[in-house]
């Protein structure tokens, strides 16, 4: 209980200035009782339990951990994929991106259902995110490309080896891939690459065969939590100061785990193919402030750029859906609807950082109100309020592009169809992997996810 007590304080501290920035906006609304939302009455969405049942499709049954150890066979694992800001195994002095204080990967291992934490570039573009993660988990010395590096002028290799978590998959040891947030456009934008490869860097005789493409059979399923398939509006409050978001990000999540930065490999940006990597003995501050002042923050290449509805429009038509593959989908809310002006208002177990962006305000507009309708620009309406202090709930059924049903046990499961699990109400950005303030037990959601997984094998 004083751990999350001492967690619940760092936040409340981080929330502070935050809140300053917004504070002049609060005072002129509160002065003009047309402008001011604070007494909006709203309507409360019942929260949504995380050990509700997933029934397992028609078709499918359960197969005991007793079974499978019985006839010697194994399960496809799952590789976990953080979003935006996360971390691997081994960062943040113990505490974990899927968990926080618990381990859900080991949780969900020891109870049959192998599964793995993966690292990837946590403010990276997707391109770079993807190829990280097949290395991540087939093993080698991370190649970006050659056409791409040299497109965006950054190094084409990582010096780095990674021995790989499952050396062994192709077609005949397959597996699943789950993201959450960013991580499930990363898994999109590895299956595209898996499957049909890259023309321009197949121009290029020395290219890795991850470009070859034709790798199907390799990825099973993919499942997204909170992922925004048709991009964030939060970019466009924080594209200006993205680069100072990243620190504040990382601080935050910092606090919330009790870690201290200043440690010897406490965290790692994922940035060396941009020279950015912690020099032995570097303080953080000195090296979050060469993370800021990169030139990554003035390309196309980095993930603030690709989770902005305009990149999410123009992925969707190259990153289409597989026929080959089964689509699950969770999505998040953590807002409730005013009755007067329809806005989206935080609830009160909202990651205190996640507040100053997601509270809607007139002129300087939230998430929860955000509207552009410029030329050029993807229009943002109302469908967009509903949030869950990060991403928009509109997009986390899945892409623009794509077949997106509610899924129903009771029929069949198609491949190349996003079955949409459903609406986690009261559940923030951070509570649905078990790094929110509030310490939720999501144990039982996740062995919902893999037993669901398990069925289709």
């Amino acid at each position: 209980m004083i751990r999350y007590a001492v967690t619940i304080a760092a936040g409340i501290m981080l929330l502070l200035p935050a809140l300053s920035c917004r504070k002049g906006i609060n005072e002129q609304s509160a002065k003009d009782p047309l402008l001011s939302s604070s007494k909006e009455q709203v309507v409360e969405d019942p929260v949504t339990l995380l050990d509700q049942p997933i029934p397992l499709p028609s078709g499918t049954r359960h197969v005991a951990i007793s079974s499978i150890q019985n006839t010697g066979s194994t399960r496809a694992p799952v590789i976990m994929v953080h979003g935006l800001g996360g971390f691997g195994p081994g960062e943040m002095g113990g505490y974990n991106y899927w968990g926080g204080f618990d381990n859900i990967p080991l949780y969900l291992t020891n109870n049959g259902y192998p599964a793995y934490a993966a690292s990837v570039g946590a403010f990276s573009s997707n391109w770079d995110r993807a190829v990280d993660l097949y290395y991540y988990i087939k093993g080698g010395y991370v190649d970006y490309g050659a056409f791409h590096s040299s497109k965006f002028g950054h190094a084409r290799m990582k010096s780095r080896y990674y021995p790989g978590v499952y050396p062994q998959w192709d077609a005949a040891h397959p597996i699943h891939l789950l993201g959450h947030s960013m991580g499930g456009i990363t898994v999109r934008k590895l299956l595209t690459l898996l499957e049909k490869g890259d023309v321009a860097e197949q121009q290029d005789p020395t290219h890795a065969t991850l470009f070859d493409g034709g790798k199907t059979g390799w990825v099973k399923s993919i499942t997204t939590i909170s992922t925004p398939h048709n991009g964030a509006t939060l970019t466009y409050i924080l594209l200006p100061k993205y680069s100072s978001f990243v620190r504040d990000l990382v601080t935050g999540v910092a606090a919330l785990a009790g870690a201290d930065l200043n440690t010897e490999g406490i965290y790692d940006f994922g940035l060396e193919q941009w020279g950015l990597e912690r020099q032995p003995g570097e303080s953080f501050a000195s090296y979050s402030a060469r993370v800021s002042s990169s030139r990554i923050w003035t390309t196309d290449d980095y993930s603030g750029h690709d989770v902005t509805p305009e990149a999410g429009q123009d992925e969707n038509q190259v990153d289409l859906d597989s026929k080959n593959v089964y689509y699950f989908s969770v999505t998040t809310r953590d807002t409730d609807k005013g009755l007067l002006t329809g806005w989206e208002y935080p609830r009160l177990n909202m990651f205190p950082i996640l507040l100053p962006v997601a509270y809607p305000v007139p002129v300087f507009m939230g998430l929860g109100n955000y509207r552009q309708n410029t030329s050029g620009k993807v229009v943002i309406d109302e469908k967009w309020w509903p949030n869950d202090g990060a991403a928009n709930t509109y997009g986390m059924s899945g892409p623009s592009t794509s077949t997106i049903k509610t899924y129903n046990p009771a029929a069949p499961l198609e491949k190349g169809v996003w079955n949409h699990i459903g609406v986690y109400n009261g559940y923030d950005h951070f509570a649905i992997i078990g790094m929110g303030v509030v310490p939720y037990n999501v144990r039982p959601f996740y062995m919902n996810i893999a037993t669901l997984l398990g069925a289709i094998e």
